[in-house]
């Protein structure tokens, strides 16, 4: 076999030539194709990618619409059942208000004609009606811890914060004289209206303790017609009120948000198990013949590619191992393969081997 090849004249430099050429085009084709394949893939795959976006894009925005529907319907029944429940609510109150005005009415009777007599008392006497407050009597017929709370109150505004107050408006900086000034100020002013006060209380201090013990009913009338008023307030049940029309009608509503609640439930499931699928289908039925077109265009190029690089390895082959190992790596050009034919046509040499070696001579 190295004997042939070397013994070979210008038929066999032409073949193998030929078998060079066609090695080349091949390696030629296979960069050709190997382009045209990544092209033809990233089209296949843009047009894949966005097949696949339509459908989640219009499948969302289906199911957005779907559900859009409903949550207003849910809104609008929703907004009605919020207000009938206002209004329950806004009839009670005034139900529950008429009950407590009834079942406080003989206390605030009571409670007025006691204090028409403490009023009476005070007119009987001639005791001016200013002193008839909670401020005096806690202050001096004090009783319980509400009149103690009044009494430190009042201490703590007559000898603390008025002092301070007098101080800082009129002598604010002027050193602790003027703030013992501001003291004895206040001591004078408030002791001497205790005092003067205090002969009133004395003078008619039977009539006083008359009032007193009126004003003690009072609060103890007061009391009583909280207590039936919180009992009001906590009682659960609304039967006195004659609300089951209202009732009724809050019934309806939540029954209807409900049915809607359950009919949306139902509708979302049937979409995303059989009308998503149904969009998905109608899409890629309408791109079907694109994609179609891109496969195939892909295909081709793959098969091609596929068939040209399976040529290209057998010619590798074939001429790795029939002629480079005999003739050389260097010799297996176009160019020299020329040169070596033009050297045998022009009686240089007789065969490949002589030819090859003038070649090599002239380099």
């Amino acid at each position: 076999m190295d004997k042939r090849i070397l013994e070979g004249g210008i038929e066999e430099v032409e073949g193998i030539k030929e078998q060079l050429t066609e090695l080349n085009n091949c390696r030629e084709r296979e960069n050709e194709l190997e382009v045209k394949e990544k092209e033809a893939q990233q089209n296949l795959t843009q047009k894949e990618n966005a097949v696949e976006s339509e459908i989640k894009s219009v499948t969302r925005q289906r199911r957005e619409e779907l559900e859009s529907t409903f949550d207003k319907q849910l809104e609008s029944v929703q907004g009605k059942l919020k207000k009938v429940e206002a209004n329950k609510e806004k009839a009670k109150k005034k139900a529950m208000s008429q009950r407590i005005h009834e079942e406080t009415a003989d206390l605030r009777k009571e409670e007025e004609e006691l204090s028409l007599a403490g009023r009476a008392v005070f007119k009987e006497k001639n005791i001016p009606l200013m002193y008839n407050n909670r401020w005096f009597f806690a202050l001096y017929f004090p009783s319980g811890l509400g009149d103690i709370g009044i009494v430190i109150l009042t201490l703590a505004l007559a000898f603390f914060a008025v002092p301070f107050g007098i101080y800082n408006i009129f002598f604010e900086g002027m050193g602790t004289l003027y703030l013992g000034m501001s003291y004895v100020i206040a001591i004078l002013v408030f002791g001497g209206l205790y005092l003067i006060i205090s002969k009133t209380k004395y003078k008619h201090l039977d009539a006083l303790k008359r009032v007193k013990e009126i004003r003690k009913q009072i609060r103890e009338n007061q009391k009583e017609q909280r207590k039936i008023k919180r009992q009001i307030e906590k009682d659960e049940d609304e039967n006195p009120y004659d609300l089951k029309e209202f009732d009724r009608e809050i019934e309806e509503y939540k029954k209807s948000i409900q049915e809607l609640t359950e009919k949306k439930k139902k509708a979302l499931q049937e979409f995303d198990e059989e009308t998503a699928q149904e969009i998905q289908r109608q899409i890629k039925e309408t791109h079907e013949e694109e994609l179609k077109a891109l496969k195939e265009a892909y295909q081709r190029i793959y098969d091609e590619r596929k068939d040209n690089l399976e040529k290209l390895n057998n010619l590798s082959v074939k001429v790795s191992t029939e002629y480079e190992s005999i003739l050389g790596k260097e010799v297996l050009t176009v160019e020299k393969l020329d040169k070596m034919a033009e050297t045998i046509r022009e009686g240089k040499a007789e065969n490949i081997k002589e030819a090859k070696e003038v070649l090599n001579q002239e380099n």
